[in-house]
């Protein structure tokens, strides 16, 4: 019965620093979207506004599908300042002195921490991934169509070459309303990059039901081995399976940090194929992996404030702290990615660098202050 009341102790103990923890992330990231959202408002009053004299409502819609983007930025540094500032109370009202009589020892002291810092990055996994790829999509059609009026059916950049394999895809234009492409060339190559067969058509339909394109009015050209013109004929049609998807064609609008990780892969892959530089996009991949482990990360920065006495604890002091880790966080982590995608260091290294430092300073700075207590 005493094993079993002592248990539920522990447990309420727990939740109760737990919920501390929850309770300032919450207000930290209110206060980051808050303040972003004014400043981002007061800087668009002076020009923004004033030339494209946006709709209200239109306006609403940017910011509310904008948040997201912001709480995915702000998740850790709401953790590190939350795991800080719920030691560092608890420090100063005595309650972990009272804690640690009622039988909790450091690892079940700094559990809450823990626990909340991994939920945290679990939220973010599911931020990055699910809810600001669509929240993105959605606001940068407000900004560039509905209030800067642009035009929705703009083509991808490198979206009129397609290679794969040994076949090279072109086309002139196309029109996502009907699905149509036009000036259609497909040239299937050999040996020495030597033309075997080459297709020229006027337009393709995409067919949804069979996910292939119907070519038609098709001149189709036959070279011989050395290259030279065999023989040719045409058709009135042709399907042919263009690795292109629609959805695909139309210009991407987010930057590469709103994308998810899976659509960062197929822009690789897709890149690659084609023969363009995806450096940039191999750092992203890898930054936003590892940015969804920062939260919980930093938040072990505020288990070594759990070991020192409360005589000792300054508030002031251990926010600067809290402050200056996560300002050196993001100063480790832009420094490695602008080497990275000069290709000076390996995309994998540079989006790790960080956490493998702040994880190890955290390490070391509970270890002494265990040693200490």
């Amino acid at each position: 019965m005493q094993q079993l009341n002592r248990g539920s102790q522990l447990m309420i103990l727990f939740f109760y620093v737990l919920k501390d923890f929850i309770k300032y992330v919450i207000g930290t990231l209110l206060l980051v979207v808050f303040l972003f959202l004014l400043f981002d408002f007061i800087h668009k009053t002076t020009r923004y506004i004033p030339r494209y004299n946006p709709n209200t409502n239109l306006l609403i819609k940017y910011y509310f599908y904008f948040i997201p983007n912001l709480i995915a930025q702000a998740l850790p540094i709401a953790s590190l300042l939350a795991s800080v500032v719920t030691m560092v109370l608890l420090s100063r009202t005595n309650e972990i002195t009272a804690m640690r009589a009622a039988g909790m020892g450091p690892l079940r002291l700094g559990m809450p921490i823990i626990f909340g810092g991994a939920a945290l990055s679990l939220v973010s996994l599911f931020m990055g991934e699910i809810v600001q790829p669509k929240a993105a999509t959605r606001m940068h059609f407000i900004q560039d169509v509905q209030i800067e009026r642009g035009s929705e059916t703009q083509i991808t950049e490198g979206a009129r070459w397609v290679k794969n394999a040994n076949t090279l895809y072109n086309f002139r234009d196309y029109d996502p309303i009907t699905n149509v492409m036009t000036g259609v060339r497909v040239i299937e190559t050999g040996e020495n990059f030597r033309p075997k067969r080459s297709m020229e058509a006027r337009l393709a339909t995409y067919r949804s039901d069979q996910a292939d394109w119907l070519l038609e009015d098709v001149k189709i050209l036959y070279f011989w081995p050395k290259g030279t013109l065999s023989y040719s004929e045409k058709k009135e049609v042709l399907p042919v399976s263009i690795p292109v998807e629609p959805t695909k064609l139309k210009r991407e609008r987010r930057t590469p940090a709103e994308l998810s990780s899976q659509e960062l892969t197929d822009a690789i892959q897709k890149g690659a194929s084609s023969g363009m530089d995806v450096q940039g996009y191999k750092v992203d991949f890898h930054s936003k992996i590892a940015q969804y482990f920062a939260a919980f990360v930093v938040s072990l920065i505020g288990l070594k404030f759990g070991y020192k006495s409360e005589r000792t604890m300054e508030t002031a002091r251990g926010i600067l702290v809290a402050i200056f880790i996560g300002v050196s966080y993001w100063v480790i982590m832009s420094s490695m990615r602008a080497l990275a995608v000069k290709g000076i260091v390996n995309p994998m290294l540079a989006a790790w660098a960080a956490n493998v430092v702040i994880f190890g300073i955290s390490v070391y700075n509970t270890l002494q202050g265990r040693r200490k207590a």
